[in-house]
């Protein structure tokens, strides 16, 4: 659904322009998703334990997972006019892997009760947060809008410009030249 919701509604909008753009939709369907869930389970279980675990697990576990492969959608978006294969295989990718994440948490949510069942679904929810919060920070390194880049510029030069920035790591600028990241001594794979 939060797929749907993204790809029908933002992806073919001329302000979806950026691999950003696609997280902030994927994490506004995710929360979308998550109310209406919540809603629908409060009212079918009534209680207020319910109602309070789903609020600090579920909701941002739908936010995470929505942003997770909108991150994915962002990156596939610019090849949407020049290689539909790379762009279903990107689209595919982030698709699976919130698939896989809500899984996961799901798994714990359905068969681990008690104390151990709320401390792997914190666990899940911090795991998949930490992957989002990763995301976040490799999509503001690519931004061209960060770097005063034009949309008119075409998409190859301004990858070539922007893309050695800044440290995919922790959004760190990079020093030209650099070999590792000053702020968390990540390598850079391409010394440039």
């Amino acid at each position: 659904m939060k797929y749907l919701a993204v790809r029908t509604k933002a992806y073919h909008s001329p302000s979806f322009n950026e691999v950003m753009d696609g997280i902030v939709y994927g994490v506004a369907a995710g929360l979308g998703f998550a109310t209406v869930e919540n809603i629908l389970y409060v009212l079918g279980f009534g209680t207020i334990s319910t109602a309070l675990i789903r609020a600090f697990m579920s909701v941002p576990s739908h936010a995470a997972y929505g942003g997770i492969m909108g991150f994915y959608l962002g990156l596939a978006k610019p090849f949407s006019s020049t290689s539909k294969r790379h762009e279903r295989r990107l689209i595919l990718t982030g698709l699976a892997f919130a698939i896989f994440l809500h899984a996961i948490y799901d798994t714990i949510a359905f068969t681990l009760q008690g104390f151990v069942g709320l401390a792997g679904l914190l666990l899940m929810t911090a795991i998949s947060w930490m992957i989002l919060l990763r995301f976040i920070k490799q999509a503001l390194s690519l931004s061209p809008i960060r770097w005063g880049i034009t949309e008119h510029e075409p998409s190859y030069v301004a990858h070539q410009i922007y893309s050695v920035r800044f440290c995919t790591h922790c959004g760190f600028q990079r020093e030209s030249g650099s070999r590792f990241c000053v702020n968390c001594g990540q390598e850079f794979g391409d010394f440039t």
